[in-house]
């Protein structure tokens, strides 16, 4: 079973410029010239601790010139097309200017989490390979103490002063930007010529279902990836964006929206200050906000507290992870009359894949049977295929299901990336080719209904095999998950006389408490359930404090720490 971008059949248009994207530092050079005086970015300066916020703000104009001086001084140090840079750099004004500079300059960022530990950032950079190191002071210095890219024969610091070209060994990034801006106005600098093939960056994902791994963009992919979603969202040079996720925050420039950090660590964002969510989103008048299910959950809890409302926020864009009902209703009481709540499905290989906004997802609240991520976007084609731990080469008829059956995910489109860096073995099981095209399996379940939109069973690694065939993880908990002193469960097997038991882990809301009646009112969730799920099957339940979730969205639950914990217990 399959469908495709059919269901909403973008404009001419549209569809032409996702399926021919040209680089995204082009857009950046238009609208430095089109909107040179308009606000490109608000973000936060540099502060004592416990200060008000105070921001910086870049033009369109600035961030072009600053982008190209940087590229031309990186291009005099030798970091030019196909360099392989690591950048761990927080988001700040240098972090923008820096990704554009080394973009134009033809070299590739590598972006890895900081909070993933250092172990698994030891390993990605490892991977990666990086030429050349731009970083803070505290990374230069984790780079000496725990023997960070010894490949690295440039090292640029980022901040700091003194103590930041100490501990880097080498320029900082006003001394490339100023080599760069004599370079540019001598003319001895000319950008490289840019293709869709080209290799644009390495970014890692968050490891939250296993190892991180380096997801090769080229540049078509990365455009292919902005028009969709201006396609899908109507954005538009003029709006106002809040960006808790930095990755996510990189296309505002292209995409010609004013793109505003608030003072927040971007690695916690289930920790955020609320109140600084809103006073970043009223100071510059933000129309859009993009936030982990994470940050809504925390924001909404604060909103529903204190009655605070985000008068000017007309869409909330939420990835990473499905956003619960119960936070969807919280954001929305927050929001503008006729504002939506909108829940991009996709991964770091592949987004958007399909999309749904917050009017359909509590329309279909009744149904338990998984959650609605809706229908493909513009341009993608989503299959299903059978349940295989195994490469597939090439697909064929008997691999794809019935409408209804639950199976793999796959997805094909201008936006689905070619490779995993360095890993031979995780691309040949992650791609296929689908009718003679690229397509990428997503590693999830789902399935279609009647009516093509698409469902979410979960992570195919988190399914149970049991003796009397396999569950699904995310139908189970939604079953579970409509108690109202559940935050959220997590499905999980361990070693049972007779092959793997199901065990439901419970994290409670906040002011609940664990007892056996609450138990029992939950399993007879599970035995009333008219889906067939299987939610029948399980009989055990195990409470939990917190459920370990990842650093990226702190939404993902970490479901093979969770089997190990109730393994024990």
């Amino acid at each position: 079973m399959f469908a495709d971008s059919s269901a909403s059949p973008p404009s001419a248009q549209a569809l032409g410029e996702t399926l021919a994207p040209e680089p995204i530092v082009h857009a950046l050079r238009r609208m430095g010239s089109s909107h040179p005086t308009m606000a490109a970015t608000h973000v936060p300066a540099r502060a004592w601790p416990f200060s008000e916020p105070h921001y910086r703000t870049a033009t369109f104009a600035e961030l072009d010139r600053r982008s190209e001086a940087i590229a031309a001084g990186f291009t005099e140090l030798g970091v030019g097309p196909g360099v392989k840079v690591a950048m761990l750099v927080p988001p700040t004004e240098d972090f923008f200017a820096l990704a554009f500079g080394l973009l134009k300059a033809g070299a590739v960022p590598v972006l890895v989490d900081p909070g993933i530990g250092l172990a698994h950032l030891k390993a990605c950079l490892g991977e990666a390979e990086p030429e050349a190191f731009v970083g803070v002071p505290k990374a230069h210095l984790a780079r000496q103490l725990f023997g960070w890219c010894p490949s690295a024969r440039v090292q640029v610091s980022v901040g700091g002063g003194l103590l930041g070209r100490f501990l880097a060994g080498g320029p900082s990034l006003a001394h490339v930007e100023q080599r760069g801006d004599l370079a540019v106005k001598r003319g001895a600098w000319r950008a490289p010529n840019i293709g869709g093939d080209t290799l644009a960056a390495v970014v890692f994902t968050s490891g939250s279902t296993g190892v991180p791994k380096g997801v090769e963009y080229r540049h078509a992919e990365l455009a292919a990836q902005a028009r969709m979603l201006r396609t899908l969202y109507g954005i538009e040079p003029g709006l106002t964006n809040v960006a808790t996720f930095p990755p996510f925050a990189l296309f505002g420039p292209s995409l010609g929206m004013t793109t505003v950090i608030p003072k927040m660590d971007p690695t916690r964002p289930a920790k955020v200050n609320p109140a600084r969510i809103l006073d970043a989103a009223h100071r510059f008048e933000a129309t859009m906000m993009f936030g982990s299910p994470a940050l809504l959950d925390t924001v909404s809890r604060w909103g529903g507290r204190t009655g605070a409302r985000l008068r000017g926020i007309r869409r909330v864009l939420s990835a990473g992870a499905p956003v619960p009902p119960r936070v969807i209703r919280r954001m929305l009481a927050m929001l503008p009359e006729g504002a939506e709540i909108f829940t991009p499905y996709g991964a770091t290989e592949a987004l958007p894949v399909c999309n749904i906004g917050s009017r359909d997802v509590l329309s279909l609240v009744e149904s338990r049977t998984g959650i609605c991520v809706g229908t493909p976007a513009p341009g993608i084609d989503v299959a299903i295929i059978g349940i295989r731990d195994t490469p597939i080469e090439t697909l064929s008829d008997s691999d794809f299901v019935e409408r209804g059956t639950v199976g793999e995910i796959v997805v094909r489109g201008a936006n689905v990336t070619h490779a995993y860096h360095g890993r031979d073995g995780a691309t040949r099981l992650a791609k296929t080719s689908w009718g003679g095209r690229l397509a990428h399996r997503m590693g999830d379940l789902g399935w279609f209904d009647a009516a093509g939109r698409l469902w979410f069973a979960g992570r195919k690694a988190h399914r149970v095999e049991t003796n009397s065939g396999p569950l699904f993880s995310v139908p189970i908990e939604e079953v579970f998950n409509a108690h109202p002193r559940v935050l959220r469960t997590a499905l999980v097997g361990v070693p049972g006389a007779n092959g793997k038991e199901p065990v439901l882990c419970v994290e409670l809301e906040p002011d609940a408490r664990p007892s056996e009646f609450l138990t029992q009112e939950i399993l007879a969730l599970g035995a009333a359930d008219p889906e067939h799920t299987g939610a029948q099957q399980v009989q055990r339940v195990l409470y939990h404090p917190g459920f370990p979730v990842d650093i990226r969205h702190n939404s993902k639950i970490n479901r093979e720490a969770l089997a190990v914990w109730a393994t024990r217990r």
